[in-house]
């Protein structure tokens, strides 16, 4: 039973699935973001999933997922909750479990292939900043020697076991571990990710506001952190 007033566990892990398993914003939001920068690189921004399209998704009500988040409701049949894990892309062992840490969230998030893996370092890194167009696969295969074609393959999942200097030298190329490409430990890969989503949120800004000193030293404020933190892992 928990305390009246105050959200239990499943209403906060489905906060932070809303929270952390953001999805792009839409075609026409995203032009109307480059019509704004006038550049039409801008990376594309991310937003949180509407009620009604997480609704949509599990067969349910916007006004059911309203109370399940904000843990008016917290007795969902299982079903729902496998199709609420499902839609966000976690192991529903995380939201059946209450022993289980709101924060463990990186944890639970389903593995990405080697291919989504590849194609989020194209998505997410920039050559020249976040105005900049991103890599393209012939820069890319140039600039680490192989074959573009065999790029193109590891990129739309027709080759699946590119081999480990491949992989090792698309990893020093875009600045990430080798290991986010090459092992299958979560914890190395969530932490990644999660990197990589913290670049791919603070572009826009950084694209619409690049004349903004003050919004530059934000930014950079962060990414000494996230270097900062890197080196304490690596101690």
């Amino acid at each position: 039973m928990g305390t009246p007033g105050v959200p239990g566990p499943l209403a906060a892990k489905i906060q932070a699935l809303f929270a952390r398993q953001l999805r792009p914003v839409s075609d026409h939001q995203h032009a109307r973001d480059v019509a704004a920068t006038g550049n039409p690189h801008t990376p594309r921004r991310r937003t949180e999933y509407s009620h009604s399209a997480v609704a949509r998704a599990i067969g349910s009500t916007d006004t059911y997922v309203t109370q399940l988040r904000s843990g008016q409701r917290d007795n969902p049949n299982l079903k729902l909750i496998q199709k609420l894990a499902d839609f966000f892309g976690v192991d529903v062992t995380y939201l059946v479990k209450d022993a289980i840490p709101v924060g463990d969230l990186p944890l639970y998030v389903r593995q990405p292939s080697v291919r989504d893996r590849v194609n989020n370092l194209f998505d997410k890194v920039r050559p020249n900043g976040p105005a900049a167009p991103p890599y393209t696969d012939d820069a890319v295969a140039a600039a680490i020697g192989v074959d573009v074609a065999q790029l193109r393959r590891v990129r739309d999942g027709s080759e699946d076991d590119p081999g480990l200097k491949l992989l090792q030298a698309l990893a020093e190329h875009f600045g990430v571990p080798a290991a986010y490409l090459t092992d299958t430990d979560a914890k190395l890969i969530a932490g990644v990710s999660e990197q990589l989503d913290l670049l791919a949120d603070l572009m826009p800004m950084a694209a619409r506001r690049l004349g903004d000193t003050s919004s530059l030293s934000v930014l950079a404020a962060v990414l000494r952190h996230v270097r900062e933190r890197d080196a304490e892992h690596e101690a």
